[in-house]
């Protein structure tokens, strides 16, 4: 999981933190550096600071070192080991080092005479325990403790640096300088470490609300072809997705409203043409009637058939057309109940085979499975048997049509029932076309006694209200396929 798909306040929090930690954690280790370089004795804190430092010269390291060996003395207590330390960083420097203590040599710089450098470097006045010369000439430096009474003498002819001035370079001093210095760069880097992590939080926050402020513009605007980009999955990125299925949704229902729009148009065109055909035929021959073309009682009684069939035509087309628009709406009433379908099928074959074959159409079932109990209205069912049959006798190229009728188990839940004709057939891309309300495949429409092209519309919605699927499919080696798949029913 990458630190930017943290939820936000996780990374506000860690954000925080950090910018606490780290400069605590830099003080620690400073503090710890500084408490440990003044406790150890064996580091040459002279040649540290005139590394750090290089332009001090030797003025602040001899001064360290003075100050580190007069702290030692006030603190002897028979060990020499640390005098002897400080003593050798000072011989370091080109200085020479006397220590006693009550006339009893302690030590002295090897090579020289101890008692001229006590003469030479202890003040006149006795009283002073602690004199300090430094000048271009050389260093002279004494000092006797008052509470060890160890004594210590320092000279060498080592010049004070010119652009430097003495600074007191006692316990208390260095550690005010250290703690000021510690101080400076840990404000420092605590404006370092917020800045950068406030850029980064920008980063990683601004950005992405910036890009959903855009896509939102987009979408306000119409453009829904752009899909919005999800790069993390925090809150932003959850608010992200959000936004993509809107999108998407909004797309899905613009291009259902053109659809909508284009099948309100072909319906009304399908209406106009459908009605119209039948009203111009029934106009023609009442005025055959009323202009006395019809002038014999056989070409009356013709005239009056005619009338009345494409009355009845036209009758049938409204009862359709209102079906399918009370279906599209889910104001028809369905009264369901379980019935075995095999059972159902067979007894309607049985029924209807007759009449079907005076008309031309062969019907054969099938059944692959014995009992087959689904949930349906049968009325309403029946009308989804006789729309597919009837297109199947309609679109029939032969004499004799032939229509096989399948029942089959589609899965662990459900029944497959297929009604395979022998007919024309449809085009490949006709095929996911032939369900939608008026449609045919005779573009011009010329041919009405076919249908109007809302049966299988019917039989789509009938089908989808008993919760089923319907498809078309291709017969080899030709002919149409209509497979209809419905629930199991308990």
């Amino acid at each position: 999981m990458k630190l930017r798909d943290w939820p936000l306040r996780k990374r506000l929090l860690f954000s925080n933190f950090i910018m606490i930690f780290i400069p605590v954690l830099f003080t620690a280790l400073v503090s710890i550096a500084i408490f440990l370089g003044l406790q150890f004795g064996n580091i040459n804190r002279a040649n540290i600071i005139a590394f750090i430092w290089p332009e001090s010269g030797q003025n602040m390291s001899i001064q360290f070192e003075l100050s580190r060996l007069r702290v030692r003395a006030d603190r002897y207590n028979g060990d020499m080991f640390r005098l002897l330390e400080a003593a050798d960083h000072l011989e370091d420097q080109g200085l020479n080092v006397a220590i006693w203590r009550d006339d009893q040599d302690l030590y002295h710089t090897d090579g020289i005479d101890e008692n001229y450098l006590r003469q030479e470097v202890t003040p006149k006045r006795s009283q002073n325990h602690a004199d300090f010369d430094w000048n271009s000439e050389g260093l002279r430096f004494y000092y006797v403790s008052p509470r060890t009474g160890v004594h210590l003498a320092v000279a060498g002819a080592v010049s004070v640096y010119p652009d430097s001035e003495y600074i007191d370079l006692t316990s208390k001093e260095v550690l005010k300088i250290a703690f000021y210095v510690l101080a400076v760069l840990t404000i420092i880097l605590t404006i370092t470490v917020g800045l950068k992590l406030s850029l980064w939080m920008a980063r990683q926050i601004v950005e992405p609300v910036e890009r959903l402020r855009d896509m939102a513009d987009a979408i306000s605007q119409g453009n829904l072809d752009r899909p919005v980009p999800i790069l993390s999955h925090d809150e932003i990125g959850d608010t992200c997705q959000a936004f993509e299925k809107m999108r998407l949704q909004l797309r899905s229902a613009r291009e259902t409203r053109a659809k909508y729009d284009q099948n309100r148009k072909e319906l009304l065109a399908g209406i106009s043409h459908d009605l119209s055909t039948p009203l111009t035929k029934i106009e023609g021959y009442a005025s055959g009637i009323i202009d006395g073309i019809a002038n014999t009682p056989e070409k009356e009684r013709h005239y009056l058939d005619m009338i009345r069939t494409t009355s009845q035509q036209m009758a049938k087309l409204v009862r359709t057309l209102f079906l399918f628009s009370k279906l599209d709406l889910g104001q028809v009433p369905f009264y369901w109940e379980v019935v075995d379908i095999a059972a159902y099928l067979k007894d309607y074959i049985d029924e209807q085979a007759v009449h079907y074959r005076s008309h031309g159409l062969e019907i054969a079932f099938e059944d692959a499975v014995p009992a087959a109990l689904v949930r349906i209205d049968r009325a309403q069912f029946q009308r989804v048997i006789e729309n597919i049959l009837g297109n199947s006798l309609k679109y029939k190229d032969q004499e004799i049509g032939h229509v096989t009728v399948r029942l089959e188990a589609a899965g662990p839940d459900k029944y497959g029932l297929s009604f395979a004709d022998d007919g024309c057939g449809v085009h490949d891309a006709d095929l996911p076309k032939i369900f939608d309300s008026f449609y045919r495949t005779d573009k011009a429409r010329t041919n009405t006694t076919k249908g109007s092209g809302l049966g299988l519309a019917v039989v789509q919605q009938i089908v989808r209200a008993m919760g089923g699927t319907i498809e078309a499919r291709p017969t080899q080696p030709k002919g149409l396929t209509i497979y209809i798949t419905l629930p199991k029913g308990e």
